[in-house]
């Protein structure tokens, strides 16, 4: 894992004191990469034998048959012919954009990382091994070894040829995004979706919710509205009568398992005494039924099943009580869902209308998913959310600061011999036997910071959700970001200074003055531990990522010792792995920026990272193929924010470089980088500016009729030309018109053809499914359109129960006393055998609690 380089450094100074060997390297290569043929080992012996885990998506009844990936056998190795022979835009077809897009992040990163070593290698490795230093090994490759100065005329021309070739790739890929997302969106598959027309205006004012008012503030073409409501703590009741459904779904089960082991107890008893089969089929007697004391330990005995059933009749009311109190009524500021005749009115109502425009922060969101909303955030006022929003981020911004303490405290045990000659209540340590100590020093540490940084995401993550964001997408966008700011500056920042420095921070406090050689001979040293750590990270890491044991582990635990009840089975055996993309993204938008960052500086790394890549795309390409379900759909926005981020690299490489060409002396070369430095920010600067209308306004540069009278009548344009119609509109939104002719008109021209390119080849690849899939959509009922941008603080019913079928007919008696009581309960698709144990149909079309996905 990428966390794993911040357990690496230490407070001592021992991996960057000498230059670093290819046999050293060799040394911790050879015991991975054992590891890691052993872990691939193991999952091509167990793969078939737990297909549940390792390939759901060839079978399981979450997956739709269209969008299973196709398997020639279950038996044997033919599964990885189908792997190696499936294109990677079966994702797109069958899985996600998302997941499509992650593929194709991955791929991007390999390829600029092979590109920057065939502009580096053949250039910068002459030039560092005769650059008249007396650094040995693998740090002679590195520009420490460099004392020429006017050397960095090769750094400064290859690392300026190579950054620019970053920011083109970049846009190239930005542009191409554009295309495949339009192409996404105009898919019949997408477009029918109700959500597809529907847009979310957050923090409107009451009067713009009220129905009556629909045609006023948001237009003609608007069909329907759904006002959000004040849910007040019904959110909170919903939960506990949940709760208080399977508690008693758990407590009926266990009355049942008890009637089995006693009818079959009984049954063998009476058979011997020769008593009648009515006789051994009665029930539990009262005596003992199961029982829970209330309050826990202390408190007298009470039948679990009269109380949660008392408890879910109780909460029922309360909640219809609730629903029907006249104080659930539109606050004065509200957010308000608005469905439109067509995707094309959808899209320009998105563009051009707006209640809070000035304020600093998203208020209209297109084609909200209702799954995907954060109900309890949609009410909030301005003021709220601006507050919330704001110590979010200090919170982000100050962990991200001060965990380096932590970090830096679990990595002292790397020099714990170190630690127990400094202090004395630690001398113990010493007499610890070599393989014990080896243990603390060396393997401890990277499991303690990567257990704990593992956790990083998942509490930013939570924090997101908290500071106000209104859908779960825009939270995980929010997290990527803040993931990314952390991995920067945690992995990359604080790990390559305290590296660099650590080895020289004595010699500098004697002699200040030998500060710059010092720092520019040592600073590359440090990369020399990327050399190891990508292509190390990417076999151990890769396989690890296939293999997943510790997940097998825990389904294996739950379904032998934890899932009792039909519904907890078929939950654990229906449910799949996610997509966490704040997770993902930012970690390897990450490795590109330290492989950027020391491009120029320690070449070697380039191709290690291209490597060590490489073979973490095969894990995820196995794993969305097989494995994953995506269930965040961010629509792109999160490649999208991984293509803004890598420039980071491009800015880190080149204050690098300023700082070593400074430290050397080299101050014409120096200049000259810091005048690109300038250049790649206003380059950057101007790019985003001219892309921001393309990527939020996607379908408006396709749906552009209505513009044609403006632009024929401004610019002199012949209306019947609609090639001119289309560049004038397109150079508009670029903001390209200010320019001087005909620079508008070419920038349009050669964006729109990547544009248009791209669109085309992701709509022939959607083509033949679309048609596939438009026949499987069910169109929503007049009842199910009314409530369906409803909160389901409103709108839910009381769970149905499912217990298993039993030869004591104890699951007939319990259904009807949960059903007088309200309370649906059903025992099909599930029995219990004589020997208690549980027994479900694995046919979802059996199981009576599963329901169909439906489009929304």
């Amino acid at each position: 894992m990428a966390q794993n380089i911040v357990t690496i450094r230490d407070g001592g100074g021992h991996r960057d004191s000498g230059s670093t060997s290819g046999e050293a390297i060799l040394a911790a290569f050879i015991p991975t990469f054992i590891t890691a043929v052993i872990y691939l080992a193991i999952f091509v012996g167990i793969r078939n034998t737990y297909r549940k885990f390792y390939a759901p998506r060839t079978f399981l009844g979450t997956i739709p048959e269209k969008d299973r990936t196709p398997q020639e056998r279950v038996s044997g190795g033919h599964w990885f012919r189908d792997f190696r022979q499936t294109p990677d835009r079966f994702v797109l077809q069958h899985n996600s954009l998302d997941a499509f897009l992650y593929l194709r992040f991955l791929k991007v990163i390999i390829g600029i990382c092979v590109v920057g070593c065939c502009m580096t290698w053949p250039i910068l490795f002459p030039v560092h091994v005769t650059g008249g230093g007396s650094a040995s090994q693998l740090d002679r490759l590195t520009i420490g070894n460099v004392k020429k100065t006017t050397y960095f005329w090769a750094h400064f021309v290859v690392g300026t040829g190579f950054f620019l070739f970053i920011l083109v790739c970049v846009t190239w890929e930005r542009l191409r995004l554009i295309g495949i997302r339009q192409a996404h969106y105009l898919s019949d598959e997408y477009s029918s979706r109700l959500s597809a027309r529907t847009v979310l205006w957050m923090n409107a004012p009451r009067d713009a919710c009220l129905p009556e008012n629909l045609a006023k503030f948001f237009g003609d073409d608007a069909l329907q509205s759904w006002p959000v409501k004040d849910s007040g703590d019904l959110e909170d009741l919903i939960e506990q009568r949940t709760s208080a459904a399977y508690a008693l779904e758990g407590a009926e089960m266990d009355l049942i398992v008890k009637a089995m082991k006693l009818h079959s107890r009984k049954g063998a008893l009476n058979s011997a005494n020769g008593a009648s089969q009515t006789e051994a089929q009665q029930g539990v007697p009262p005596s003992m039924r199961p029982t829970t004391r209330e309050p826990p330990l202390v408190g007298k005995k009470v039948d679990p099943i009269d109380k949660s059933r008392t408890k879910v009749g109780d909460l029922t009311k309360t909640i219809e009580a609730h629903r029907l109190s006249p104080g659930r009524n539109v606050p004065e500021q509200s957010a308000v869902f608005v469905a439109y005749n067509s995707q094309p009115s959808a899209h320009r109502a998105f563009q051009q209308l707006s209640f809070q425009p000035k304020l600093p922060m998203q208020d209209r969101y297109l084609a909200v998913q209702p799954k995907e909303v954060l109900w309890k955030n949609l009410a909030r006022p301005v003021s709220e959310r601006l507050s919330k929003a704001s110590l979010a981020l200090v919170f982000v911004i100050a962990f991200t600061i001060f965990f380096s303490i932590p970090v830096g405290l679990i990595g002292t045990l790397s020099n714990i011999q170190g630690l127990a000659g400094s202090y004395s209540w630690l001398s113990w340590l010493n007499k610890l036997p070599p393989t014990a100590i080896g243990l603390i020093s060396g393997l401890l540490p990277p499991f303690l910071v990567s257990s704990f940084v593992s956790y990083v995401p998942k509490l930013f993550r939570h924090i997101a959700k908290l500071s106000g964001e209104p859908t779960i997408p825009q939270a995980e966008l929010k997290t990527q970001a803040w993931y990314f700011a952390f991995q920067v500056f945690q992995v990359f920042l604080v790990t390559t200074t305290a590296s660099g420095a650590a080895a020289v921070a004595q010699q500098i406090i004697k002699d200040p003055g030998s500060a710059p050689d010092l720092l520019a001979s040592s600073l590359p040293k440090a990369s020399n531990f990327y050399l190891t750590y990508f292509i190390l990270q990417g076999t151990a890491s890769a396989a690890s990522n296939v293999l997943n044991y510790s997940d097998l582990f825990e389904l294996l635990f739950y379904e032998k010792f934890m899932d009792k009840t039909p519904r907890q089975q078929f939950t654990t055996y229906s449910q799949m792995k996610g997509t966490p993309w704040a997770a993902w993204y930012p970690k390897f938008t990450n490795l590109l920026v330290i492989a950027i960052a020391y491009s120029c500086i320690a070449p070697l790394v380039l191709g290690f990272a291209a490597v060590g890549i490489f073979l973490y795309y095969l894990s995820y390409r196995y794993s969305l193929l097989y494995v994953r379900q995506t269930k965040v759909d961010t629509k792109g926005e999160a490649y999208k924010r991984a293509l803004q981020q890598i420039p980071t690299g491009i800015y880190l490489a080149e204050l690098c470089l300023i700082g070593l060409m400074g430290a050397r002396g080299a101050k014409t070369q120096t200049a000259f980088m810091i005048a690109f430095l300038v250049l790649t920010a206003v380059l950057n600067f101007l790019l985003d500016r001219m892309l921001l209308p393309l990527e939020l306004y996607l379908g408006v540069d396709i749906w552009q009729a209505q513009e044609v009278p403006l632009l024929a009548e401004e610019d002199g344009i012949d209306p019947n030309d609609e090639e001119a119609l289309h560049g004038a509109s397109h150079a508009r939104r670029l903001g390209l018109k200010p320019l001087p002719n005909p620079a508008p008109r070419i920038l349009s021209d050669m964006f729109d053809s990547v544009i248009r390119s791209a669109r085309t080849q992701t709509q022939d690849w959607l083509h033949d499914l679309s048609v596939l899939r438009a026949d499987n959509i069910e169109p929503l009922e007049s009842d199910d359109m009314d409530k369906v941008y409803l909160a389901p603080a409103f709108t839910s019913k009381t769970p149905k129960l499912w217990i298993p079928r039993d030869s004591t007919s104890v699951s007939k008696q319990e259904i009807e006393h949960n059903e007088s009581a309200g309370i649906p309960t059903t025992d099909e698709g599930a029995e219990i055998d004589e020997n208690g144990k549980l027994h479900w149909d694995h046919d979802f079309a059996h199981v009576p609690i599963y329901k169909r996905p439906t489009r929304v």
